[in-house]
């Protein structure tokens, strides 16, 4: 009985596998090309000129070898800023602080508080488009340095600050931060950018680690701040658009290689011809201080 039973699955293994493999089907995936599209990361601070950086991305599924940084940079822009009553053309400029060293900047139009900016890019025969306002700054109360462990022997710890928040529903706010002895630029730490409906008219403290700035070697002390360190912090009331874009983009670059995240739509403000395009164009209502950490 056993023996029959054995043949009886033996063949029935056997036409499965023939079934199986008899089904077997070369899959072809055609992969998705939109081409490169311009990419536009502007911003107008209080007291300061417009800056534009502008550049083309690259599609999801090509490769990167063999280019170069000249690949992605657009170069012959035309850049216009308006107030409503003056047009500043923004022209380019080698900056060694930028995030990207060559940018588009303005020249006459300074950021005010409470004033909205009109910001126009042609490039690639195409033109964009985007509108922001400076909101006016508002100031954090206090900053203090915290050591990460008690007695560390590397003194490394973080910045706490506490921000009273106005009464008004709709604040946003960004920070940044730049140690003397380190940082080149001010850099924004994951987690920098936060709206005002979880802390509405309230008084509250948090914390902050230092940014990373990936185009600076590695040293072991990336994400804190330490004992001895004069540290600058810049902190930005922002308006909704802008709010929406850098929350989006932080949670993008948070979920980037997990497979079981969900996808994550970044929300810019740029259009050109009706359509959303790639980038954010901020008004920074900044104010700054100085800590320094002991």
């Amino acid at each position: 009985m056993r023996s029959i039973l054995m043949k009886k699955y033996f063949y029935i293994g056997i036409s499965l596998l023939a079934l199986l493999s008899s089904c077997e089907e070369d899959i072809k995936i055609n992969l998705p090309s939109e081409g490169r599209k311009v990419v536009i990361e502007g911003s107008i601070e209080n007291g300061k000129t417009a800056e534009v950086i502008i550049t083309r991305n690259n599609p999801l599924f090509s490769t990167i070898s063999g280019t170069s940084l000249t690949d992605y940079l657009i170069l012959n822009a035309k850049v216009y800023v308006t107030n409503g009553l003056l047009t500043d053309s923004l022209t380019l400029f080698i900056d060694s602080t930028a995030s990207i060293p060559v940018l588009y900047k303005g020249h006459t139009i300074f950021g005010t508080p409470g004033q909205t900016y009109n910001l126009t890019v042609i490039a690639d025969g195409k033109t964009f488009t985007s509108t922001t306002t400076i909101p006016t700054p508002i100031a954090l109360d206090s900053l203090w340095f915290v050591q990460r462990i008690p007695h560390d022997s590397l003194g490394l710890g973080h910045i706490g600050a506490r921000l009273t928040d106005p009464s008004a529903l709709g604040n946003g706010y960004k920070w940044y931060s730049k140690r003397e002895r380190f940082d080149r630029r001010f850099v924004a730490p994951y987690g920098s950018t936060q709206d005002d409906k979880f802390f509405n008219g309230k008084t509250f403290d948090f914390f902050k680690d230092a940014g990373i700035d990936p185009t600076v070697t590695p040293t072991g002390e990336e994400g804190y701040f330490k004992i001895g360190d004069t540290i600058i912090v810049k902190f930005c009331s922002i308006d909704h658009a802008s709010t929406n874009f850098y929350e989006t983009f932080e949670q993008s670059v948070g979920t980037n290689g997990n497979p079981f995240a969900s996808p994550v739509t970044i929300l810019g403000n740029i259009t050109s011809e009706g359509k959303e395009q790639l980038g954010i164009w901020a008004g920074f209502g900044a104010s700054y201080d100085t800590l320094y950490a002991h």
